[in-house]
């Protein structure tokens, strides 16, 4: 039943020293972000909230299967202007470093030479041309007909020439065709450009919305629901700083003066003291049953040697000499009263049970877990400081942080913008004419041109196609000229009719053509091609400027010592902040923070210096806990414990074992059985008296006998009964002193370090508190600094505006689109004044004429045609 108790003792003790309320509550920390802190205070935080989706996803421009006629539109244009763009002569004459002489004029005139002679063409082409058709009409319909006569002279090559037409007018055809089917595409593709460009600002001015608005919630995030994760951490350490401090203190003195080791030495003392008092009652009891024993033998024998005595008197000689009785009258020569009093011994051990050592141990082992409790009491006005602390750095953070995010509240003003660019099409220009209005008369414009040119197409393939069945399948292949069929006739009007209507209206088209590409050509050679460049050269050329190490830049503000931009912004030129680089950034998906330089109006650092603000260390310093009156073990206990070691020390063992081992009695049983019996033998048979002195004899024997077998057996059992409980008690008191002394020595080494050293221990293990609680502010700031410079705001949109909007939609969309009507128009015109030659060169071949040339052959009269020689024509018959 004892062991049983000491075993749940040693379990509370080991329980008290594990105990729950020294363990971190709550050991982890995590929030509904994903944020989570170990027992270690290291903290992992979850990525920054994407925000919503944006809309606009980065991609080139497609085409739409205009890529042949942009491409060729692209190549026109290059060729028109020089390689590269004379943008410091553009910048010098805006500002006015740069004179408009004639060396500019040569400079300007070598890159758009081409550009120019274009113009002059178009120009000199529009005025020309209705002056030519208008002679051409004029020789054919009056003077005589001097330009016009309906006579042809054939030789032997005039067939060649016939096909060598029709081949070449097919060709031109088609080419025309194609002409016609581009003006066509394009005219579509520009009804669908105001339905384009509207969506494409629409989506990217509500990608520019959520780009602030998920810009302000990752701010948000970080100082609002970042820092509130990482207060609560630092809340939950400073709440237990007694669990934190107070433990590692007392592991720290654990290990220092070796409590643990102590205290179970202490316990372990607790049952050796209870074998000690059972073995010394046990040595105390034997001792008592060894007197009662010799008492017996002692009255035994000396009755014995008194019955022996009056035996052999009566006998006289017939029994022969009296034996010597004296060794049964001397008794034992063992004396009990002389063993040693244990009684004393016992009563100083029975004293130190009573004291309880397993009491005393959990006594002290509370009083050493208190010092958890200790620290937490005595800290709790620092605790409240520092927690007043973290909330006035919360507000710096926060309003810090805020800034940026009122900053960013003017993306709420885009979705205004983004509804009044929805209801662009419903503007009213001029009276009831709105937009959507124009584009409809637009694209009949445009329907219009391409039937325009679909028409000279049709009637250029038509009079072909007539031609060619007139002269090849109608049997006029040999006819003379005046001898033509009505199908390669009506082939040959249908050829002239497409000649007069691109005498009539091919000089507008081509005013149309000029006009457009007046406009069209700069903003492609200029804005695009330079808008286009990966690296953004049109930028660096205009407004970036440079180093202010490299001299002075030209922009388009005048020359600038440094970066254009970073004086703008910073008042700062040497701050690298250009339009290229932000546009390099954004579409790298850089953060903004590191796109815009924004630390160099807005120091992230001093924000973020928590330090100063929470002066943890200070704080931390202020605590003081006083380890000194903390009594593991109370002076009378170490006094018992040494008159425990007193007493024990004093029994001497080997004396007591060596008394224990010698002979009890001197008297010679078997001698004085011998003696016995032979008298017994000499009266065996003798008359009386003598046959009572042989039964007397007789009596006398086995009195002897029973001494020596139960009176001397008891002494005898009873001295080794004792010995083995000597032997017991010494093997379990021997190592006891020594334990004793180990005890008292570790118990004052431990008291000794708990008065000396236990301060500096506290004050070391505050040291690593204040660091661990300051490294939770650390890891904050690095999480801070790392997302807003990394991860925060990052501005593809801003890149993704660039592209669609600049780059695909008003290059690719609206200018390619202008371009190719100029383009494909150019290419009509090209191809109906090629057709319009070859058409007047080919109807001579398939119409009929009037008169035979004076070098054919007359007609025979025997043919349907009638010749008259007074006017020199044919007339049928």
């Amino acid at each position: 039943m004892k062991s049983c108790l000491l075993i749940l003792l040693s379990l509370y003790i080991v329980c008290c020293h594990g105990n729950p309320n020294k363990e971190l509550s709550p050991k982890t920390v995590t929030d509904s972000n994903g944020n989570y802190a170990d027992e270690e205070s290291q903290l992992t935080y979850a990525a920054i909230p994407e925000g919503i989706e944006y809309i606009v996803k980065p991609e080139e421009y497609k085409y739409q299967g205009l890529l042949p006629l942009i491409n060729g539109m692209q190549g026109f244009v290059g060729i028109s202007f020089g390689k590269e763009t004379p943008w410091d002569t553009f910048l010098g004459l805006v500002d006015g470093s740069v004179s408009f002489d004639q060396a500019t004029i040569l400079e300007l005139g070598k890159w758009a030479g081409g550009y120019a002679a274009c113009l002059v063409i178009g120009f000199l082409f529009f005025l020309i041309f209705p002056i030519v058709g208008f002679c051409f009409c004029c020789c054919r319909c009056c003077c005589s007909n001097c330009g016009g006569k309906m006579m042809q002279k054939r030789d032997d090559n005039t067939s060649a020439w016939r096909c060598c037409y029709i081949i070449t007018l097919f060709l031109s055809c088609t080419f025309l065709f194609c002409g016609m089917v581009c003006t066509y595409v394009t005219n579509e593709r520009m009804s669908t450009l105001f339905s384009e460009v509207t969506q494409t600002v629409q989506e990217n001015t509500v990608d520019l919305q959520s780009f602030g608005n998920n810009t302000i919630t990752q701010i948000n995030y970080v100082a609002i629901d970042g820092f509130n994760f990482t207060a609560k951490v630092m809340l939950r350490d400073l709440n237990n700083i007694g669990p934190i401090v107070g433990g590692a203190v007392e592991e720290s003195l654990s290990q220092q003066a070796g409590i643990d080791a102590t205290f179970a030495q202490l316990l372990a003392l607790d049952p050796v003291l209870v074998n000690m008092i059972t073995d010394l009652t046990d040595v105390e009891n034997k001792k008592q049953a060894i007197k009662t024993s010799i008492s017996t033998l002692d009255a035994s024998m000396t009755q014995l040697a008194t019955d022996i005595d009056s035996t052999f008197a009566t006998c006289g000689a017939t029994c022969g000499s009296a034996p010597d009785t004296t060794g049964l009258k001397d008794g034992t020569n063992f004396d009990p009263d002389s063993m040693p009093d244990f009684s004393s011994e016992l009563q100083d051990l029975e004293d130190v049970q009573d004291s309880n050592l397993t009491g005393l141990v959990i006594q002290g082992q509370e009083e050493f877990d208190n010092i958890s409790v200790r620290v937490e009491t005595e800290s709790q006005s620092t605790v409240q400081t520092i927690t007043d602390m973290v909330s006035d750095f919360e507000t710096v953070v926060g309003d810090a942080l805020g800034g940026v995010s009122d900053m960013l509240t003017l993306f709420d003003s885009i979705s205004n913008l983004t509804s009044t660019i929805g209801n662009l099409g419903n503007m009213t220009l001029t009276g009831s004419l709105t937009v959507d209005d124009l584009e409809k008369y637009r694209w009949a414009g445009g329907v219009a041109l391409t039937c325009f040119v679909l028409l000279i197409f049709l009637l250029q393939l038509v009079g072909l196609v007539f031609g060619c069945l007139g002269c090849c399948c109608c049997g006029d292949k040999n006819s003379t000229p005046t001898e033509r069929g009505k199908v390669s006739n009506c082939g040959g009007l249908l050829l002239m009719a497409s000649v007069g209507l691109v005498f009539i209206f091919g000089s507008l088209i081509m005013l149309l053509v000029t006009l457009t590409y007046v406009v069209g050509a700069p903003l492609e050679e200029i804005a695009c091609v330079n808008l286009r460049d990966p690296e953004y050269t049109i930028f660096k050329n205009l407004i970036d400027g440079g180093s202010p190490d490299t001299g002075p830049h030209t922009t388009i503000l005048g020359d600038q010592e440094g970066y254009l931009l970073g004086d703008m912004a910073f008042g700062d030129p040497s701050i690298p902040l250009t339009v290229s680089g932000m546009l390099t950034d954004c579409e790298n998906d850089k953060s903004a923070w590191e796109a815009l330089y924004v630390d160099n109006f807005f120091n992230l650092n001093e924000v973020l210096d928590f330090k100063s603000t929470i002066d943890v260390d200070t704080e931390i310093d202020k605590i003081s806990v006083d380890l000194s009156t903390i009594e593991l073990i109370s002076p009378d206990t170490k006094t018992e414990l040494t008159s425990m070691r007193d007493a024990i020390d004093g029994i001497d063992f080997t004396g007591l074992k060596s008394e224990l081992s010698e002979q009890t009695v001197t008297a010679d049983f078997q001698s004085l059985r011998t003696t016995l019996q032979s008298a017994a033998d000499n009266t065996q048979g003798q008359p009386s008296p003598l046959d009572t002195v042989h039964t007397n004899l007789i009596n006398h024997i086995a009195e002897l006998d029973r001494i020596e077998t139960e009176d001397y057996a008891d002494v005898k059992t009873s001295q080794d009964e004792m010995y083995i409980s000597v032997q017991n008690l010494e093997s379990t008191a021997t190592p006891v002193p020594d334990q004793i002394n180990s005890l008292v020595t570790a118990l004052e080494s431990t008291q000794s370090v708990l008065q000396v050293d236990g301060e500096q221990i506290i004050k070391n293990e505050s040291s690593k508190f204040a660091y661990r609680v300051v490294g939770v502010g650390e890891q904050y700031a690095t999480f801070v600094n790392n997302t807003i410079r990394t991860s925060l705001g990052k501005c593809k949109p801003i890149s993704n505006v660039y592209q669609s909007i600049l780059v695909n939609t008003l290059c690719g969309s609206v200018i390619d689109s202008w371009n190719c009507v100029w383009f494909s128009l150019g290419w009509s015109i090209a191809f109906m004044v090629l057709g319009l030659i070859l058409s007047v060169k080919l109807a001579k071949h398939i119409r009929i004429m009037e008169e035979l040339h004076p070098d054919d052959p007359a007609p025979s009269k025997e043919d349907n045609w009638k010749y008259r020689p007074e006017s020199g024509k044919v007339h049928p018959i």
